[in-house]
């Protein structure tokens, strides 16, 4: 098989439409229909059913489509990189993080940028699950993550980079929003939660601060990320529990936030996290500039 047969099966699936993914692909629809039967060939399997009215992915088809996708991905960055590299590039580094580490992310970017202009970095924003799983594979230089993300063993070393806390978030002009956050008065409140799928380690930890507070929510909707929680907050379709660093970042005009007091579970310690073993060349640049970003000196990490 050949990068065009996999672009052309990709649009095919995407549009279930033969001829609307031949214009898309500048060619004529005999033609993607002749790719198309010659990749089923060489996979010995039918990828599409079709007749005069329509066009849909058989299971083979569906099975073979994300791997098709992230092939084509991988060919796309490999031959960006190797185009950089002919250009000037001095290097590159591959960073992961969780939103909510977006404001030390933000800090210690600038300040790489400015020293190495010519560095690339390639960075991607993840979900609670999201990163555990990259880390495990060890698919990045290094990670802004919370700190019970990390794997357990020596296989890694962080800094710690900041604290922050989980605060009640309310919708703007909400009753409480003069505070104090008296949960006693939540009974009824519709509450907006972060998927325990998507966000595990966050889920636990509101369930633990609703545990402390005597405090039952009445969950009415789940979302996968934090930020999608904040925007219904902010939408009016409930309250909910948030680290203060993620509404510094999304929709904070329309939520008003309340620290909540007496709570052991509500803080949150957040680091900057790479693999003992990572080769790149690059990734000790940038971690002497994470170094004098969080203050930290040379000898600091795990311990």
């Amino acid at each position: 098989m050949d990068m065009n047969q996999l672009n052309y099966f990709i649009s095919v699936a995407q549009t279930l439409n033969f001829t609307e993914a031949a214009k898309r692909n500048g060619i004529t629809q005999p033609s993607i229909s002749h790719h198309i039967n010659e990749l089923e060939k060489q996979l010995g399997a039918r990828l599409f059913l079709r007749d005069r009215r329509s066009v849909t992915l058989t299971d083979a088809g569906r099975e073979f489509l994300p791997y098709a996708m992230d092939i084509v991905e991988t060919a796309q960055d490999a031959i960006c990189r190797v185009k950089q590299t002919e250009e000037g590039s001095k290097g590159h580094i591959a960073i992961a993080a969780v939103t909510t580490a977006s404001e030390t992310l933000s800090k210690c970017l600038s300040a790489f940028a400015k020293r190495y202009p010519d560095i690339l970095v390639d960075i991607s924003f993840t979900t609670g699950r999201g990163q555990a799983i990259t880390m495990n594979e060890n698919k990045h230089d290094f990670y802004f993550a919370m700190r019970d993300m990390v794997p357990m063993g020596d296989t890694f070393d962080y800094l710690i980079s900041n604290v922050d806390q989980l605060c009640l978030t309310l919708p703007k002009g909400h009753p409480m929003a003069s505070g104090p956050a008296d949960f006693s008065k939540l009974k009824d409140e519709r509450f907006v939660s972060i998927s325990e799928a998507e966000g595990p380690a966050l889920y636990a930890q509101i369930r633990k601060v609703c545990m402390e507070m005597n405090y039952e929510p009445h969950i009415t909707n789940r979302y996968d990320t934090a930020e999608t929680v904040l925007m219904a907050v902010g939408a009016g379709l409930g309250i909910s529990i948030l680290p203060q660093a993620i509404t510094k970042v999304f929709f904070s005009d329309n939520v008003e936030t309340l620290p909540i007091r007496n709570s052991e579970s509500a803080g949150r310690t957040y680091v900057v996290a790479w693999h003992r073993q990572n080769v790149n060349p690059t990734a000790h640049l940038f971690l002497e500039v994470v170094k004098e970003v969080l203050g930290v000196d040379e000898t600091a990490g795990k311990d």
